[in-house]
């Protein structure tokens, strides 16, 4: 299970779904008819495909995503097919365009608020990069989903429980251990309330991690297999095959056999193990979602052999097992598959003081250094991470206007001093905005009243424009806003806005309109000069009367 990329099957093959893939067929519409993809399909599908798509069949899965890609813009929708596609793609092999359709996914998740589909995009990401060979960029990413994780704390939503099972897996894949039990803590609180597929793949995870050390210490002096953490494997994946209890996946059932044959292969009779092994029919054929019972599967077969004298026999299994699980298991797990096949190959090397095994200590000792040093690497990235966003959140408080809550001053001269600069062919349109009867309102009903019409026409200001606009507070009664349009569209935005303001709800039986001054610059200017005009224009239509918009 812990092998498969981070998904919502995580980590195990379920059984075949019997409610199809979430397709709604049109009206009269056969088996294998066109279909109609919606928002509320593609998200019951999303499962499905992912199952579908490590069951052999992401070609056809990739097809359906396509389409439903094409049918669907609702952003949830969108991004779960987003997740499928780069899932798929990974699947086929077609690892740098699942690169692409991950960042994309991670872009799409941040503009839309989508916190934990962003982190589970990331886990996904960061298990790409790592088979590109990309490890710094890996663990960069890493850090980003750590960092916004941390921001995940309602841990009874189905959508964060997902996105945590698959940062605990991208933990595993880069070997940032600690992080992982880290994550898998936070998860533990909410054991009892997590869907059974998430108890069982967590399980899976965790049995593998105690296997994968029980292998290991026979490879360093005394040389002997970890007793304790090979019988917490067998119980810990035997906890998971009870919560399955048949119902969901059946890989688990396989990882269990191939567990308990483990156990006796490394510390028991050889004999019974190997024969054990042997019964359990094709593990080498399944496909990469039972690629780490495929490792052990093999560490047992080398160590039974090897053990009975067929050392030659054994090294030959356990090579091809290395063939088959490249790429779908993390290193640390085909490095346990290779040092038994190794050792069937050359039984000296585990003679006691030879040139070889003292090779391999230092070996180990400096992959220990290493992953201690990468582990140091993520941790200081993602405190560099969550400063940088505890300072982003510093840097937008100081650029916040505290009455109205719009961008002040010092914001909204930022952002004209960036539209400024624009290159030619880029039109943006600067209004500045002047409250008419604003003073009449101060003097009668004094400055309390004129800050509740403030807030109000703030609040009709920022939403009658765009989301993309600025709209700042200039100072006093007067406000800004920077839209990339051109000169027709400029001036429809500031009637609109005129109109907003004079029909917004007014406290204190204040009648106010504004008076808008409209400059539009389609080559570069001087931010001054930008501001002279649109402030000249404003003043053209408080001279006009007020309640008017002039293009300056």
């Amino acid at each position: 299970m812990g092998t498969i990329s981070s998904s919502d099957a995580h980590h195990a093959h379920p059984a075949p779904s019997m409610s199809g893939p979430g397709l709604v067929p049109l009206a009269g519409s056969g088996a294998g008819a066109h279909v109609r993809w919606t928002a509320e399909a593609v998200l019951e599908a999303r499962q499905d495909w992912v199952v579908r798509a490590q069951d052999g069949f992401a070609e056809d899965v990739l097809a359906e995503v396509e389409e439903a890609l094409r049918s669907v813009p609702e952003p949830h929708a969108h991004a779960a097919a987003l997740y499928v596609q780069g899932l798929c793609l990974m699947t086929l092999g077609e690892t740098s365009i699942a690169v692409t359709v991950a960042r994309e996914l991670i872009a799409l998740c941040r503009r839309t608020g989508q916190v934990a589909g962003a982190v589970q995009a990331r886990a996904l990401l960061v298990e790409l990069l790592r088979r590109e060979g990309q490890l710094e960029q890996a663990v960069e990413q890493l850090a980003h989903g750590a960092a916004a994780a941390s921001a995940l704390d309602d841990l009874l939503d189905p959508q964060v429980q997902t996105a945590l099972a698959a940062l605990v897996l991208a933990h595993r894949m880069i070997g940032v251990r600690e992080g992982a039990r880290e994550i898998r803590l936070r998860l533990d609180t909410v054991e009892q309330f997590l869907p059974r597929h998430q108890q069982v793949s967590q399980l899976s995870n965790l049995a593998f991690e105690h296997a994968e050390r029980g292998v290991r210490a026979a490879h360093r002096p005394p040389f002997a297999p970890g007793r304790d953490d090979l019988a917490e494997a067998v119980t810990t994946i035997t906890r998971a095959a009870d919560a399955d209890g048949g119902r969901t996946y059946r890989v688990v059932e396989l990882e269990r056999q191939v567990l308990i044959a483990l156990y006796e292969a490394m510390l028991g009779d050889p004999a019974p193990a190997l024969t054990q092994l042997t019964a359990i029919p094709g593990v080498l054929e399944r496909g990469p979602e039972a690629a780490s019972a495929q490792v052990f599967w093999a560490i047992g077969v080398v160590r039974a052999l090897a053990r009975q004298g067929r050392a030659v026999e054994g090294a030959a299994i356990g090579a091809r097992a290395l063939a088959v699980v490249r790429g779908h298991v993390v290193d640390s797990e085909r490095q346990v598959l290779a040092y038994e096949v190794a050792l069937a190959e050359h039984p000296p090397l585990n003679d006691p003081g030879s040139g070889t095994i003292e090779y391999l200590t230092l070996a180990g000792r400096r992959a220990d250094e290493t992953s201690t040093l990468l582990d140091a690497l993520f941790r200081a990235r993602v405190d560099l991470l969550r400063g940088a966003d505890e300072r982003k959140v510093l840097a937008r408080a100081a650029r916040l206007d505290s009455l109205t809550n719009l961008v002040n001053r010092r914001g909204g001269a930022d952002a004209i001093s960036e539209a400024a600069s624009l290159p030619v062919g880029e039109p943006v349109a600067l209004l500045l905005i002047d409250l008419d009867g604003f003073k009449e309102v101060n003097d009668s009903h004094g400055h309390l009243a004129g800050d509740v019409v403030l807030r109000e026409v703030s609040t009709a200001l920022r939403t009658a424009a765009r989301l993309e606009d600025v709209v700042a507070r200039w100072g006093g009664d007067e406000f800004v806003v920077i839209a990339a349009l051109e000169e027709g569209r400029a001036v429809a935005l500031a009637e609109r806005l005129q109109e907003t303001i004079r029909h917004c709800p007014q406290s204190a039986g204040a009648h106010i309109s504004a008076s808008i001054g409209v400059a539009v610059r389609t080559a570069p200017i001087d931010e001054h000069e930008w501001l002279r005009r649109a402030d000249e224009a404003m003043y053209a239509a408080k001279r006009a009367g007020g309640n008017s918009a002039v293009v300056g």
